[in-house]
Order: structure tokens, then C-alpha cells, then sequence
């Protein structure tokens, strides 16, 4: 019999389990520091979506983060008061869902709605309502040869069009963001702190992961004149550079970053104005790649191996650019000061509040652009101030074959900010913000292939070669060699210890263990959270043991 020549190529693709929504209602009532007489505005987003899947379930967990902008009794100018943290949690049931998967999330705010508790303002205390809705997606990593082409005598080969996001690689770090401030007023101790990450964004370079983002802190304190707490915000930026082999500009990436441990100390003799904030955040990414191919899903003539996968068949991706700008007045909301600007220093612009709509080969992205612009003002000796805006923004993305059944994933980012005055330095107080946002949507639908991974027969298979990384010979065994012993290593975990840096320790031991090896080995599901002292098993998952 003439022999059967095979193609195979070597695939990472998340195969779908299930996937569903929860729907939370958060309901909670606000204390202003003082009797508003209306509220202007209120920004509400969701913080630190996170998960943990027990067997047929997903429980999702998350804060929302407000900001609310009002008006005091009695006065005109408009001021903000910060809700750090609403938390929440629900859960999806899905059939299959186990803890040694991955769930993907997606949050998007429904309804927000505000009113005077007591029914009528002024008042001090808000009853608001918002409503949440979190898709759920499990998934299960899998890596198949799948077979993309055959040949041989008597042979009938069913093909099909395979579009997938696969995937490169993941990668992990801690990183720390130790700031100084200054309070506005002298505090006698420290009282809190919360902190949550905000405006994640991401740049790919070769092999290489750039993760910046935004630590937004609220700082609690007690007032050293009357004993009070006062609460004042800060803003600082950071960013993580994460290597991940394989990665390229084109490719797309998923960024999440966790609060895993934050206090404040003031410094110097109390009562003082210094406080140095410690904050150790976890930034994690993974990087996937469209890959399109035809696969071999049938061979008449032929035994075969199959596989049952479901997966996000993609459509189509195409970005889109947008120039939204907008003056802005910094005497507005009113200023008691009649404030004239001098020069505009800089800006720093993120994406808000985005949704989209779907018709016949159109999709429509509505949104915000949240600006900060810092300038100087006349006759302040070179202070920096800052002023802030919300620039809304539509946009048309087209897209042929797109319908009410196609799915859509969104993603936006500031590609460019400029601040420039518009009249004379000193004779004006208005400032035109420039942003240029990259809008790039990706339409999918979910399909079940049955992928062929081998072609069997009674004759000889020939299979070509892979363009894949070739095996490496295997090494003699040493004598000597250290023997994994029986049950995996030993490890007590110490202070600073994550199940990452753990990994990476017993790579010569065990090499190419990841951080979820040992997690599932030890049972450990989301946050991970290591307790000095705690013993871990370091299973011996590549080739010893």
C-alpha cells in the first residue's frame, strides 16, 4: 500500500467550555462629606474583575470605583468625592467548569442611577443603584498537531477554513510603586489606604510586554489640629516590562493587574505632611495571535485520530482612527479666581464608558475621553495645575458580514495627546486637548471543529515535518543526577515568596514548571495567596519523578 503523507502544525488554542452572564445589581447608599444642593455628574467603573471556578461554577468577584461630582448647599462650584470601593460578588453556573481552567471576563455597566436618599435635596446622603453585567467565558488550554493537509491513493480529504486567536505565551511579575506625598493638612497617624489599578494599557516589542497603567490611592489620615479623617487621592503611573518569547507588535494581548498589598507611613516627627505610600501590585498579560489556516476535519479511506474542539472562529479584525478634540475652559466649573493660563505643560487622556452597536455592516462605538490637562497659570510663580474633562466620541467602524448573531470584541487605546492654548499666553483661559484613540474591533462567532491530529493506516505513514520547534535528543541519564523524590519537592514558602519566583527556582530541577503546575498541585486557586511557613509540593512535571 502507498504510503500516507501528512502536514501537521502545532497549535495552542483555549477550547470553550461554556460560557454565561451575571447580572448584579449593586445597591448602596453614599455619605457626602457635606449637604449637596444637586450632583452634577457621576464616573462608575469596575475594578479588580476577578474570579475562582469551583467544580460547574465561576464566582466573580469585583469593586466598583465612583467618583461623584456635586455642588454644595449654598454654593456653585462643582466638587468630587470619591467611592474607592463598592465590592461585589456573583456567580455563573457553567456545566464542566473546573478549577484547573481559566475564565475570561468581561464587565460593562448597564445602569447607574442616582437620587437623595431622604427624597428631595439638599442632602448628604445619595441611594444609588447600578447594574452590572459580567460575561463569563471558561476555558481549557489545549495543544494539538492538528493535520493540515494529506495525500495518498484512495484518499477523500474534507477541509475547513480555521481562524483562531493562538496562543504565545503568558507571563507574570510583582512590581513595586513606592510614591512620597504631601498631605494638604499636618496628620497625626494614618488612618487607611486603598488603592486600585486603573487605565491599563500595553505595548508589544519583540519578546517583550510593556504594561502601564495607572495606581489610583486614597489616603486616609487623622487631622492633627481637630482629630478628624481626612481622605485626599493621588495618581501615579507605572509600568512593567514582562517577557513573553515569541511576542511581536501585531499580536493581541489580554492585561489584568491585582492589588496585592499597599500602606502608607508618614515621615518625620508627627504631627507631618509627608507620607510615603508602599504599594506591590501583580501585572499579569498573554499574548495570542490570529492564525489562519485550513484543517483537516475528515479522511474517508483512511483511520484517523479526532479531536472535538469549540473555539472563537474569527471573522475579521479591523482598527479604525479617531481625532477627538475639544476645548476647555479651566474657569470651568466656575472659578472664584478668574484664572488665565500662561502655557499648557502636558496631558494624559484614557478611554471611558465605551459601548457599541451593531448594524448591517457597521458598528457603532460610543464613548468618552477622560483628559487631564497641567498648565501653568499667570501670576502663580510657575505652580502646576491641572483641570480635567470628559470629550465624548462616535465612531463607525465598517465591516462587512457583520449581523445581530456576530459577536464583538472592542478595544481602544490613546494612541496621542496634545495641549495647546488657543489665544495669547496670560489673555486666555482656554486650553484645545487633542487625542488621537485607536479603535480596533474584532467579530467572532463560536464553532465546534473536529480537527483530525492524525492520519492512520494498515501501510506506511509518512509524516512531514513540523514547522514547529524540533525536539531536542534525549540526554543521557546521569548516574548522579538529582532523582525528583517521591511525591514531588518540598518547599516552605517565606516572606515575599510568590508561586512565580517559586517557579523560576526550581527550573534547573524541573525544567519549564510554571507558577499554575504548582498551584494545581497544591490545590490553590484564586488570589493565591501564600502564608509565610505554608509547605508546597513541587511536582516533577517534565520527565522526572
Amino acid at each position: 500500500m502507498q504510503a500516507i503523507t501528512q502536514n501537521k502544525k502545532r497549535i495552542k488554542v483555549q477550547h470553550i467550555v461554556g460560557a454565561g452572564t451575571a447580572q448584579v445589581d449593586v445597591v448602596r447608599n453614599i455619605q457626602l462629606p457635606v449637604r449637596a444642593r444637586k450632583i452634577v455628574d457621576i464616573h462608575t467603573e469596575i475594578v479588580e474583575l476577578d474570579y475562582e471556578i469551583i467544580p460547574n461554577k465561576v464566582i466573580v468577584k469585583g469593586a466598583l470605583h465612583k467618583q461623584v461630582y456635586y455642588v454644595e448647599e449654598g454654593d456653585y462650584v462643582v466638587k468630587e468625592f470619591t467611592v474607592m470601593r463598592e465590592e461585589f460578588t456573583d456567580f455563573v453556573h457553567i456545566d464542566g467548569a473546573r478549577p484547573d481552567m481559566e475564565a475570561l471576563l468581561d464587565g460593562h455597566i448597564l445602569f447607574v442611577n442616582t437620587n437623595p436618599a431622604s427624597g428631595e435635596f439638599p442632602t448628604d446622603m445619595l441611594y444609588q443603584v447600578a447594574v452590572l453585567a459580567v460575561d463569563v467565558k471558561v476555558v481549557d488550554l489545549m495543544t494539538l498537531d492538528v493535520v493540515t493537509d494529506c495525500y495518498g491513493d484512495g484518499l477523500q480529504v474534507q477541509k475547513a477554513p480555521f481562524s483562531v486567536e493562538c496562543l504565545i505565551g503568558a507571563a507574570d511579575k510583582q512590581t513595586t510603586v513606592s510614591v512620597e506625598h504631601m498631605l494638604c493638612k499636618p496628620a497625626r497617624k494614618i488612618y487607611d489606604m486603598e488603592a486600585v489599578c486603573r487605565d491599563l494599557d500595553y505595548e508589544v516589542l519583540p519578546g517583550r510586554v510593556i504594561v502601564r497603567g495607572t495606581l489610583h490611592k486614597q489616603i486616609y489620615y487623622v487631622d492633627a489640629c481637630d482629630d478628624t479623617v481626612q481622605a485626599q487621592s493621588f495618581d501615579n503611573e507605572f509600568s512593567v516590562v514582562l517577557d513573553v518569547p515569541g511576542a511581536k507588535p501585531d499580536m493581541e494581548v489580554y492585561t489584568k493587574c491585582r492589588i496585592e498589598f499597599c500602606e502608607a507611613k508618614l515621615l518625620g516627627p508627627q504631627p507631618c505632611n509627608m507620607v510615603k505610600a508602599n504599594c506591590v501590585l501583580q501585572v499579569f498579560a498573554k499574548v495570542t495571535e490570529l492564525t489562519r489556516m485550513n484543517i483537516v476535519t475528515a479522511v474517508e479511506g483512511a483511520m484517523s485520530d479526532r479531536c472535538r474542539i469549540r473555539v472563537e472562529d474569527i471573522i475579521g479584525r479591523k482598527c479604525h482612527q479617531e481625532n477627538v478634540n475639544q476645548t476647555i475652559d479651566v474657569n470651568l466649573p466656575l472659578d472664584v479666581n478668574n484664572m488665565l493660563v500662561k502655557s499648557a505643560k502636558n496631558m494624559t487622556a484614557c478611554v471611558r464608558n465605551v459601548s457599541y452597536e451593531k448594524i448591517c455592516n457597521k458598528v457603532i462605538i460610543k464613548g468618552s475621553i477622560h483628559v487631564q490637562v497641567y498648565y501653568v497659570a499667570c501670576n502663580c510663580e510657575q505652580e502646576l495645575r491641572e483641570t480635567s474633562a470628559d470629550i465624548p466620541f462616535t465612531t463607525v467602524v465598517n465591516f462587512d458580514a457583520i449581523t445581530d448573531d456576530t459577536m464583538i470584541r472592542c478595544r481602544e487605546r490613546v494612541e496621542y495627546t496634545d495641549a495647546k492654548l488657543e489665544g495669547a499666553p496670560c489673555e486666555t483661559s482656554k486650553i484645545r486637548a487633542v487625542a488621537i484613540l485607536e479603535i480596533c474591533v474584532c467579530a467572532f462567532q463560536t464553532r465546534d471543529f473536529n480537527v483530525v491530529t492524525n492520519v492512520l493506516s494498515n501501510g506506511t505513514t509518512v509524516q512531514m515535518p513540523k514547522p514547529t520547534v524540533p525536539v531536542p535528543e534525549p540526554e543521557k541519564e546521569d548516574p548522579e543526577a538529582e532523582v525528583c523524590p517521591k511525591g514531588g519537592y518540598t518547599y516552605i514558602v517565606k516572606a515575599g515568596d510568590t508561586l512565580a519566583n517559586i517557579a523560576a527556582s526550581y527550573q534547573q530541577q524541573v525544567p519549564g514548571i510554571t507558577w499554575q503546575h504548582i498551584a494545581q498541585f497544591n490545590n490553590l486557586y484564586a488570589p493565591y495567596l501564600l502564608q509565610i511557613g505554608q509547605v508546597l509540593r513541587i511536582p516533577c512535571v517534565v520527565g522526572k519523578g
